[in-house]
C-alpha cells in the first residue's frame, strides 16, 4: 500500500514538473529575464560575495563583468523588468538557496512603482524553478494582489492564458538565446542611447502613497530581513532623473528606516554628487542609466561595497577563471558601440 502511494505521488510530482516546463514555454518570452535567472542558476555554488535583486532599476545600473573587471568583485543579480514588489522577498529566498554572500542589496524602488500589468510576473514565474517557493510566491503575489479562487489557477497554470502561443513559438522560447556575460545588459537602447535634451537631476523631500499592497509586501520583507543572522542586507534607490518617482522612494524610505534597516537612496543631493554623471550622456533615459553611466554606478557603489562590507578582491583565483572570460567578452561587446567611453 505504501509503495503504490509513493509511486502515484512520484507520478503526479513527475506530471507537475514536465507540466510546469510546458508553462514555461507557452507563457510571456523574455529574453532577459530568462538570461538572469538561468545566468545565476549556473553559478558554482557560494562564489557569490554580493547578490542584487530588483526589477529594471537593477540590471541598468549594476553590471558584475564591471564589478569583476575593475574591482575583482564577485556580484551577481537576478533583476527583471517591472519586477512586482510581491514577489520580491520570494526572489531573495531561491538567490540564497545556492550562494552565501556577505551583502544582499535590495532594490527598493520596486515597491514605490504602482504599474499593474501581471504579465511582467511571468517573467519571474517562468523562469524560477519549480519548489514550494515558487508554490509560496504565487500565494504572496494573489494575496497582495487580491486575486482569489478559482482566479489564482491561471498562475499556477499559465497554459490557461497562452496557449494560443503555441503559433507564435521560436527558438528563443525553447532554447536560451541571450548568452549570460555574468548576467550584464546589452540591450541595444543601454548602448547606444543618451539624452535628447540636457536634463538636471531634481530634488524632493515630498512622500507619495506606495499603495497598500507595495506596502504590506515591503513590511512583510523586512520582518524577513530582521530574521537573517548571517548577512548583511542593504536596500537602495539607484539614481533617476524623474522627479514623479522619487515621493515613493522617500516614503519607501521612511518604512525600511522603521525596521532598523540600512537605506541609501542615491537620489539624496549628497550621494548623487558622488557619481559625477553627466546626465545627457550617462542616462538612457530619465529612468535609467545607459552603459557610461552604468560604468560609474558600479564601479562607485562598488568601491564603497567593498570597503564597507570587508569583500576580497578574487581576480587570480582558479575558482573564477571563467569570470575573466565572461567579462572579457563583455567588455569586447560593448565596445563596439560608441557610447562606451570607458
Amino acid at each position: 500500500m505504501i509503495k503504490k502511494f509513493i509511486k502515484t505521488l512520484a507520478f503526479f510530482l513527475t506530471g507537475l514538473i514536465l507540466f510546469s516546463g510546458v508553462n514555461s514555454i507557452l507563457g510571456p518570452n523574455s529574453e532577459d529575464s530568462e538570461m538572469m535567472f538561468k545566468g545565476y542558476y549556473n553559478l558554482e555554488p557560494n562564489t557569490v560575495d554580493a547578490v542584487f535583486v530588483g526589477n529594471s532599476h537593477t540590471y541598468k545600473y549594476w553590471q558584475p563583468a564591471f564589478a569583476w573587471k575593475e574591482l575583482g568583485m564577485a556580484s551577481m543579480e537576478i533583476s527583471t523588468s517591472i519586477m512586482p514588489s510581491y514577489v520580491v522577498k520570494n526572489v531573495v529566498i531561491e538567490a540564497l538557496k545556492t550562494q552565501n554572500p556577505k551583502v544582499l542589496v535590495i532594490d527598493a524602488t520596486a515597491f514605490a512603482q504602482m504599474n499593474k500589468d501581471d504579465k511582467k510576473f511571468y517573467f519571474v514565474l517562468d523562469n524560477m524553478k519549480f519548489s514550494f517557493n515558487r508554490i509560496d510566491m504565487i500565494e504572496n503575489y494573489c494575496r497582495y494582489s487580491g486575486i482569489t479562487g478559482m482566479d489564482k489557477l491561471q498562475y499556477y497554470f499559465p497554459i490557461m492564458q497562452f496557449h494560443s502561443r503555441w503559433k507564435e513559438l521560436g527558438e528563443e522560447d525553447f532554447y536560451q538565446t541571450h548568452p549570460s556575460y555574468l548576467n550584464s545588459t546589452y540591450q541595444t537602447g543601454f548602448l547606444s542611447h543618451g539624452l535628447d535634451k540636457e536634463k538636471k537631476h531634481p530634488i524632493t523631500d515630498e512622500r507619495t502613497d506606495i499603495g497598500s499592497g507595495n506596502e504590506a509586501a515591503l513590511r512583510d520583507l523586512l520582518e524577513w530581513c530582521k530574521q537573517q543572522q548571517d548577512i548583511e542586507i542593504q536596500f537602495i534607490a539607484p539614481p533617476v532623473l524623474w522627479k514623479k518617482n522619487m515621493g515613493g522612494y522617500n516614503r519607501v524610505g521612511d518604512i525600511i528606516k522603521e525596521y532598523g534597516m540600512d537605506y541609501l537612496n542615491f537620489n539624496d543631493k549628497e550621494l548623487y554628487e558622488f557619481f559625477k554623471f553627466e546626465e545627457t550622456d550617462d542616462f538612457e533615459n530619465i529612468n535609467h542609466t545607459n552603459i557610461n553611466g552604468s560604468f560609474k554606478f558600479t564601479k562607485v557603489y562598488g568601491q564603497y561595497l567593498m570597503k564597507k562590507f570587508q569583500l576580497d578582491n578574487h581576480q587570480g583565483e582558479d575558482i573564477y577563471e571563467s569570470w575573466n572570460q565572461q567579462s572579457e567578452d563583455y567588455y569586447t561587446l560593448i565596445r563596439s558601440y560608441h557610447y562606451f567611453k570607458y
